[in-house]
């Protein structure tokens, strides 16, 4: 369905957001994914130490051991609202694809805040509107009937694929969720769209 719903890009996103953090991030470090999935993140980095995964579906860590079967991964069942981690413990921390799914951004954003070292960095990849009038209408088509559709075919879950349409509609611009992260203390370091702001990275640093 990723492959579907992307026409296979998400995995060049993936690999070029994996790229960013290998930039940011260093052995020694720690490093936490959150709404970690299937540990497809985790896959593409080159580390195998120092590594912590969190997701509410013990299910997804039962894949991702098997993906990342010579990484040390710590692993944990829980919600990004209530992070069970110490003050200033990540230099980096990850989240691709989650933000929509915070039951409370902003107590999310103010937990990942905590979590991270001074000088330290959250990125985090996100679906959205693209900003282009060209495409919008297209685009919200796409969610509307072509996504739903497909996940009724592929998946055999029209449900969850309309939830997921439903979700990246109601999601804040790109504007929006800058002004919610810089109020609660993160410096904004660069938003990078792809498709107009249909998929987005942000990079965000604790200063």
């Amino acid at each position: 369905m990723n492959d579907i719903m992307s026409f296979g890009v998400h995995r060049l996103w993936k690999k070029y957001y994996a790229d960013l953090i290998i930039d940011k991030f260093r052995n020694n470090q720690k490093i936490l994914d959150i709404a970690s999935g299937t540990g497809d993140i985790f896959n593409l980095l080159p580390f195998s130490e120092n590594l912590y995964a969190i997701d509410p579906i013990d299910h997804m860590h039962k894949i991702s051991m098997k993906k990342n079967k010579k990484k040390k991964i710590n692993y944990e069942i829980g919600y990004v609202e209530n992070l069970p981690y110490k003050k200033n413990f990540f230099q980096v921390v990850s989240c691709t694809y989650g933000v929509r799914n915070f039951q409370d951004r902003i107590k999310g954003f103010r937990e990942i805040y905590r979590c991270v070292k001074k000088n330290g960095y959250f990125f985090f990849m996100e679906f959205g509107i693209p900003k282009a009038t060209l495409i919008q209408k297209p685009y919200e088509y796409f969610l509307d009937y072509f996504l739903p559709f497909s996940g009724s075919i592929v998946a055999k879950d029209r449900h969850s694929y309309k939830y997921l349409a439903d979700s990246i509609k109601e999601f804040p611009n790109t504007h929006q969720i800058q002004k919610e992260l810089e109020k609660i203390g993160f410096s904004h370091i660069e938003t990078i769209d792809f498709i107009s702001g249909a998929n987005s990275i942000y990079i965000l640093q604790k200063k």
